[in-house]
């Protein structure tokens, strides 16, 4: 009723807007032409009178005017005569046409309350405007066919590289950052990148490659916070507790106030300085908040993020069982989730794919050793 009310005036307004013009009488009248000529003639009638009394006219001139003058009074009497049926039927016109607005208008407002929603809520801004935003899907593959069509357009390179880190897609991520690099040339942020997204292949341990990235890009920026964090990670992975203290200090004095980060620093350079090994933090964000987040992951959650990582690392050996990198990898991340029957097995397996009498079985026996592994003689 609320809005019925307005909306009815609001419509009759419109109709008497539009019909007025239709209705007004014409100004000056419709007869008012015929009228005049009719008067001009019944002049000149008294005026060939006039001028035969005086002489001025012969009988048959005058007779000829006056028939001449006659004829033409008649037929202007007789456009005055349908004159008025005319103007009747206009007006006639006129009503019906504003009658049928009307009609259609009062008709609209009757109806909308009953086949539309006049008291539905207005579309709040947000809902609108997000609702015209592609989600991430829609613009990554976007950008994916853009970089199928240019693929030397290094920008496009830079964009989705951490966005394949986000959202777990490692290999993509460091094939991304490869890419970047190539094309755009290495900076601290593309190297950092490809490191991080091999370090999270690999199941969280910083291997020779990742570790070699992290140093160039620590050389192009020294306060390069991934590179800082992984190569101080790669020291307390190998047992270096006093180099990975050092390495973290420095990261500490390189993070910005009111970090995500620090709390976590300051327990690794606590457990480092009183050289207690590692307690197995895997990291596996892309950024400061997505490694702060997984530090204060619970023991089960931090178990499943690692056990996700272990299984792609074991698909990839059995698709390539030469790499005594990643069987090294895979071993070691066993025992960094504590399950030592696991990981003996795998060394096992390792050592009988080389041969314990080759070098590469050598080198796995003693990293077995490092590792404290016992029931790993074969």
């Amino acid at each position: 009723m609320i809005f019925a009310i307005p909306a009815l005036v609001v419509f009759l307004a419109a109709a008497f807007a539009v019909a007025l013009p239709l209705l007004r009488k014409p100004a000056g009248g419709g007869e008012g032409p015929v009228a005049g000529q009719s008067a001009v003639y019944r002049d000149q009638l008294r005026e060939i009178e006039r001028e035969k009394a005086e002489g001025l006219l012969s009988d048959k001139e005058y007779e000829a005017a006056r028939a001449e003058i006659g004829r033409r009074l008649l037929a202007v009497s007789d456009k005055g005569n349908t004159a008025p049926e005319r103007s009747a039927g206009r007006r006639a016109t006129a009503w019906g046409t504003a009658a049928a607005i009307l009609v259609l208008m009062v008709g609209s407002a009757l109806l909308y309350p009953v086949l539309g929603t006049p008291g539905a809520p207005d579309q709040p801004l947000a809902a609108r405007v997000n609702a015209d935003e592609p989600d991430l899907a829609v613009l990554v593959a976007r950008v994916e066919q853009h970089l199928a069509e240019n693929p030397e357009d290094g920008r496009g390179w830079d964009v989705i590289a951490p966005i394949y880190l986000r959202e777990g897609r490692f290999e993509a991520a460091e094939n991304a950052y490869a890419n970047a690099i190539r094309v755009s040339g290495a900076t601290a942020d593309r190297l950092a990148g490809q490191g991080e997204a091999i370090v999270a292949m690999d199941a969280g341990i910083v291997t020779d490659q990742a570790l070699d990235l992290f140093r160039k890009a620590e050389a192009l920026d020294p306060n390069e916070l991934r590179a800082l964090y992984f190569m101080a990670l790669a020291a307390e992975q190998s047992g270096d507790s006093a180099v990975a203290a050092e390495r973290f200090r420095r990261l500490e004095n390189a993070l910005p106030e009111g970090s995500p980060w620090r709390d976590m620093v300051d327990r690794r350079i606590a457990a480092n300085s009183g050289g207690r090994p590692a307690d197995g933090v895997v990291p596996n964000g892309p950024d400061e908040e997505a490694v702060a987040a997984a530090s204060e992951l619970s023991d089960e959650a931090r178990a499943d993020m690692i056990d996700g990582m272990v299984a792609g690392l074991e698909q990839r050996l059995e698709d390539n069982p030469d790499d005594i990198d990643g069987w090294m990898r895979l071993i070691r991340s066993y025992s960094v989730l504590g399950n030592e029957e696991k990981a003996v097995l795998a060394l096992r397996q390792a050592i009988g794919y080389f041969g314990g009498d080759s070098a590469q079985g050598a080198r796995l026996e003693a990293f077995g050793a490092s590792l404290r592994l016992s029931g790993a003689e074969r």
